[in-house]
């Protein structure tokens, strides 16, 4: 008992140790892959924040800047310098303007009381407008101070529609000289508020701004930014054509924000936005770019995963073919102990029966016809522990593949009769049905002759053994292309077609076998008719009989 529960513990030991091995190495990569895909995210999620700031970044200076001009010089004590004092000296506080911030081409001054013409442009040395009509100057001075009548009526019937709404600025955008500007202007007024004292403002070049203004402080924030890590930024108009910078992430994942082409405070448009100033909303694109170390650490701690990844699901194939190849050990040891067990059993029966044979017939009761009948018994199980015997040396040679056949032609009939005039006693006893119907013109066939006995005798005796009430055997056979076919037809109980499959290997035993058996007969008649070339057939129907069929090559 204790054999045949070692094999069944030791399959469930290693099952659930195999088990235990996957379950644990699944855990362990499940928690790498949390941990790689969480720092992963903490960086896509660093990445981001990133990129915000540098959008924030850019976005800061730009607005700050860009209504820089209007606060410096239109909100502040400098607004009274420009109204108050001399040209000549006023030049000095547009110079300290120019000079902090690029996009102003020029300021202007208007005095009340003055005709258009005497509107003073105070004009970059180094820049000064195309629409400029008079001859440059040789000194190329920080400051020019010019005049423009034909420019000055335009901006100044542009303003005037604002003084009679008693606007306290003007903002717009023209064309001046075929060029378009945004004009910013401070209308002052007197004490009491309601006559016009000065106009101080100044116009911005926008092809200019936008060809040189912005790429220009784009490049410089994005040096800030770089200094913390790599920055791709770029300004859009709004059409989402780019300005400035440059975007460059295969994913194409950016962060985005949006601001107002206005050089002023947009602060002061928001409650009543004058017709002519278009609100153009442009934008601010920032790649989210990871850290090229991190992106570096992530790469490798993916290629560790991957790796072992690729080692947990070798090592768990390698123990699945283990626990595979333990249980197939369990299962044939167990198998093996069966077959030990019964063939133990096969030899004590015969040698049990002749040994009371014998004492009958010494002690002198067998005599007459029960001594004959004596005799029949004592060869019957004489010939049955032979052909047991036989089987374990066949089964022995098939193990370790040295045995050596005696190949010559011999006649099918005359091996049928001689296998069928062995179990003469048994199928006369058990009142067999036997039939034999063999084409008298059937060729030899090719063979060993012992070898093919044998394989003959275990399939009449498997016939036997498992007969049903109804005993008949039929053996046909039929030659052709350059074969022969014998067929042993029984009326057995039949053979299930789940274990049809199984029955020519070694120690396997139905689950519905009535009687004794070492589970070798088929495993040795299949490898006999394999070694001569031919094949052995099994068809089978439960309740109606089971049909061998033996395929060999004609002599």
């Amino acid at each position: 008992m204790r054999e045949l529960i070692r094999p069944g513990l030791r399959r469930t030991t290693a099952t659930w140790l195999a088990v235990g091995i996957c379950a644990s190495l699944a855990l362990v990569l499940g928690l790498g892959y949390r941990v790689v895909g969480e720092w992963r995210a903490t960086a896509n999620s660093f990445a981001r924040h990133r990129a915000e700031e540098n959008a924030r970044l850019l976005a800061t200076a730009l607005l700050r800047d860009m209504r820089g001009a209007q606060e410096l010089v239109l909100d502040s004590s400098r607004l009274f310098a420009f109204v108050l004092q001399p040209p000549y000296d006023v030049r000095n506080e547009a110079a300290g303007a120019f000079a902090r911030y690029p996009y102003p081409e020029s300021f202007f001054l208007w005095r009340r009381g003055s005709p258009p013409a005497e509107m003073v442009f105070f004009n970059r040395g180094n820049r000064r407008p195309a629409w400029m009509d008079t001859a440059d100057d040789a000194t190329r001075a920080p400051v020019v101070i010019e005049a423009q009548p034909e420019v000055a009526t335009q901006l100044l019937s542009r303003i005037m529609t604002d003084v009679e709404r008693r606007r306290s600025f003007a903002a717009f955008e023209t064309t001046i000289g075929g060029t378009p500007y945004q004009v910013i202007a401070q209308l002052v007024y007197d004490r009491v508020g309601d006559d016009l004292t000065a106009i101080v403002g100044f116009t911005v070049n926008l092809q200019w701004a936008r060809q040189y203004y912005f790429p220009e402080i784009t490049a410089q924030v994005a040096r800030i930014a770089g200094e913390r890590g790599s920055a791709s930024l770029a300004v859009l108009d709004e059409r989402g054509t780019r300005v400035a910078g440059e975007v460059a992430t295969p994913r194409g994942e950016t962060v985005r924000r949006s601001f107002a082409l206005l050089f002023l405070d947009p602060l002061l448009v928001v409650s009543d936005p004058p017709p002519d100033l278009p609100v153009y909303q442009w934008a601010i694109d920032v790649a989210i770019e990871s850290d090229a170390a991190l992106a570096t650490a992530i790469s490798i701690a993916n290629r560790v995963l991957a790796v072992a990844a690729f080692a947990t699901v070798t090592l768990t194939l390698g123990l699945v073919l283990s626990v595979r190849a333990a249980r197939a050990s369990a299962a044939l040891s167990e198998m093996r102990s069966d077959f030990v067990s019964t063939v133990t059993h096969e030899l004590k029966t015969p040698i049990a029966s002749i040994r009371a044979i014998g004492d009958t017939i010494v002690s002198g009761r067998a005599t007459g016809p029960v001594l004959v009948e004596c005799a029949h018994m004592a060869v019957q199980e004489s010939k049955r522990l032979t052909r047991l015997v036989d089987n374990l040396l066949a089964y022995s040679r098939i193990t370790d593949v040295t045995d050596a056949y005696l190949f010559e032609p011999m006649d099918v009939a005359t091996l049928v009769q001689a296998a069928l005039e062995g179990f003469a006693w048994q199928l006369r006893d058990q009142q067999f049905a036997v039939q034999v119907d063999l084409p008298p013109d059937l060729p030899p066939i090719h063979g060993d002759r012992t070898a093919l006995r044998l394989a003959f005798d275990n399939v009449v005796d498997n016939a036997i053994r498992y007969s049903s009430d109804v005993r008949s055997i039929r053996v046909t056979a039929a030659a052709g292309d350059r074969r022969v076919e014998v067929d042993i037809a029984d009326s057995s109980a039949g053979i299930p077609a789940e274990e049809l499959a199984f029955v020519t290997r070694r120690f396997f035993r139905g689950r519905g076998a009535r009687t004794g058996g070492s589970g070798l007969g088929l495993t040795i008649a299949q490898r006999i008719l394999s070694d001569h070339r031919g094949a052995l057939t099994i068809t089978s129907e439960v309740g109606r009989g089971t049909t061998v069929r033996f395929t060999l090559p004609q002599a």
